[in-house]
C-alpha cells in the first residue's frame, strides 16, 4: 500500500522528536532554568518570581520578566509530582504534543484558500516546519517557544479562514489563539497588532463586519491580558504586561549598538547610560523597565542611521545558526560542543581543561551533525526563496487585491518579525518565523492558481 509523502514527513518529524525526548539530558536550554524557577516558586511560595533557591519562610521577590502561561503550565506538572525531573520530561513531551497540533493546523491552512495545496506541497511545507534545525531543538527545550509557535499557527489558520469565508466564529478562534500566544511569548504582540489592523483590508466581508471583527479580536486579547496587567499594577504599582520589552530594548538593541559606536561617542553614551541608571534607583520594576524602553527608543532614533547599518550587518547572522550545539547539549554530549567551539566558534566558552576532553569521535559526530544541519538549513531557505518568487507570481495572476494581500502575508510577517528582532541574533529567536517559512516553502512547487480568486 502506497503511503503519502505528507504522512511520511509528519510521522518522521514527530518520531524524531519523540526519540530525542527519550534521550534528553539537559532539556533546560537557554532560559529553561528561569522558567523552571518560576514554576517552583509558583508552587512552593505562590509567587511568580525568578529568585532561585528561596527557602521558607522567606518569600521570593515577585517580578514580571516573563509572561505566565508557560510557567503556570509547568507548575501543573510540578504540583502533581514535586519532581523537577518529571516536570522537565512532561513539559518536553507537551511540546512534542503541541508540535502535533501545530502540524495538523498547518496542513489545514495550506489545503484551504487561498493556497489550496495538494499533499505534495503540504509535505514540503511540513518538512520545513518540522526539520529546519532550529525547529527540531527549540521545539524540545522546556521553554515557551513551541507553545507560542503552536498558538500563532492556530491563530493564523483562523485568520485566513475568516478572511476567505467571513465567518465570525473564526475571529473568536483567532483572538483567543493570539491571546494565548502573547501570554506565552510577548514577541507575538506586534504580529497580532499588524494582522488585526490589516484584517479589514484582507477579509471578504462587509465594511461594518470587518471593522467589528477587528474590534472583537482586540477586545478578546485585551480581556485575556487584563488579569496579568492588573496583577502587575497591584504588585508593582505600575500597570504593564512585562518588563522584558524595555530591558531588552535598553540592554540588547541600544546597549549593543553603543559598543559599536566610535570610541569617543561610545564613551559619552556609556556615561549617559550610567547617569540614567542611577536615576532609576527606587523605582518599581515595571516603571523602571518602561523608562528603559523609552530611553532606548529615544537614543536609537537619535542614532537611527548607525542603528540601521549595525542591524543590517549583524541581522543576517540570525538565519545562519543551526542550533547544533544546543542539540548536543540537550543530549548531554558536552565534549562534542567543545569540539564544535574550537572548530567554528560555537560560543561554548568552557574552561580549557574541559574543552580538552573531546576526542576524534566527538569531532566526527559534531562535524557530521553540523554539516548536515547546514545542508538542511540551506535546502529550507532555497525552498523559501522559491516560494517567495511563486507568491509574487500568484499575486500578479490573481484578480482580487485581497487575495494578493493574503499571498504576501507570510512575507510581510517575516519582515515584521525581522524588524522586531533587529540585532538580536540568537538562533532560537528565528523559531517564531517557522510558520511563515513553511507557508512560503509550500508554494515553491508548481501549482494551479485559482484565476477566479
Amino acid at each position: 500500500m502506497k503511503v503519502s509523502k505528507l504522512k511520511v514527513v509528519i510521522i518522521s518529524g514527530i518520531l524524531l522528536r519523540f526519540a530525542l525526548w527519550c534521550f534528553q539530558v539537559e532539556p533546560a536550554g537557554d532560559d529553561g532554568l528561569r522558567y523552571l524557577t518560576e514554576t517552583i516558586n509558583l508552587v512552593d511560595h505562590g509567587v511568580f518570581s525568578t529568585d532561585m533557591n528561596v527557602l521558607s519562610p522567606n518569600v521570593p521577590k515577585p517580578d514580571a520578566h516573563d509572561l505566565p502561561l508557560w510557567p503556570s503550565t509547568m507548575a501543573v506538572f510540578y504540583k502533581m509530582s514535586h519532581s523537577v525531573k518529571f516536570t522537565q520530561y512532561a513539559s518536553v513531551l507537551l511540546n512534542v504534543g503541541l508540535m502535533c497540533v501545530s502540524v495538523w493546523f498547518l496542513c489545514s491552512l495550506l489545503k484551504s484558500k487561498p493556497f489550496e495545496c495538494g499533499d505534495g506541497s503540504c509535505a514540503i511545507g511540513c518538512a520545513v516546519y518540522l526539520f529546519m534545525p532550529d525547529s527540531v531543538i527549540y521545539s524540545l527545550y522546556h521553554m515557551p517557544d513551541m507553545m507560542a509557535v503552536c498558538f500563532v499557527t492556530v491563530g493564523v489558520w483562523a485568520y485566513f479562514r475568516y478572511c476567505t469565508s467571513g465567518k465570525i466564529s473564526y475571529v473568536f478562534a483567532y483572538g483567543v489563539s493570539f491571546g494565548l500566544a502573547i501570554l506565552a511569548k510577548p514577541i507575538c504582540i506586534p504580529l497580532f497588532a499588524a494582522l488585526t489592523i490589516a484584517l479589514p483590508f484582507a477579509a471578504k466581508a462587509s465594511v461594518v463586519h470587518k471593522i467589528l471583527a477587528s474590534v472583537m479580536a482586540f477586545f478578546l486579547v485585551g480581556v485575556m491580558l487584563a488579569p496579568w496587567v492588573a496583577r502587575n499594577k497591584a504588585t508593582f504599582g505600575t500597570a504593564g504586561l512585562t518588563t522584558i520589552s524595555g530591558t531588552n530594548l535598553y540592554a540588547c538593541n541600544w546597549g549593543r549598538l553603543v559598543g559599536r559606536l566610535p570610541p569617543d561617542e561610545s564613551s559619552k553614551c556609556k556615561a549617559d547610560m550610567k547617569r540614567f541608571e542611577q536615576g532609576l534607583t527606587g523605582l518599581d520594576k515595571m516603571l523602571s523597565s518602561k523608562k528603559m524602553g523609552e530611553y532606548a527608543k529615544s537614543q536609537i532614533l537619535s542614532h537611527l542611521p548607525q542603528y540601521a547599518v549595525y542591524t543590517a550587518i549583524v541581522h543576517p547572522r540570525l538565519y545562519c545558526g543551526t542550533g547544533t550545539v544546543a542539540l548536543m547539549r540537550y543530549l548531554g554530549l558536552n565534549a562534542v560542543c567543545y569540539a564544535l567551539d574550537d572548530a567554528w566558534g560555537s560560543g561554548d566558552h568552557a574552561p580549557q581543561e574541559k574543552r580538552a576532553t573531546y576526542t576524534m569521535i566527538h569531532k566526527v559526530v559534531g562535524f557530521s551533525v553540523q554539516i548536515l544541519s547546514w545542508l538542511v538549513l540551506l535546502a529550507g531557505y532555497v525552498l523559501v526563496v522559491l516560494g517567495v518568487i511563486k507568491s509574487f507570481k500568484k499575486c500578479c495572476l490573481s484578480r482580487d487585491w485581497r487575495t494578493r494581500l493574503l499571498y504576501l502575508c507570510p512575507i510581510l510577517c517575516i519582515i515584521l518579525l525581522a524588524l522586531v528582532i533587529g540585532p538580536i541574533t540568537a538562533t532560537r529567536y528565528r523559531f517564531i518565523m517557522i510558520l511563515f517559512f513553511a507557508i512560503l516553502a509550500s508554494q515553491s512547487c508548481k501549482m494551479k492558481v485559482n484565476e477566479e480568486s
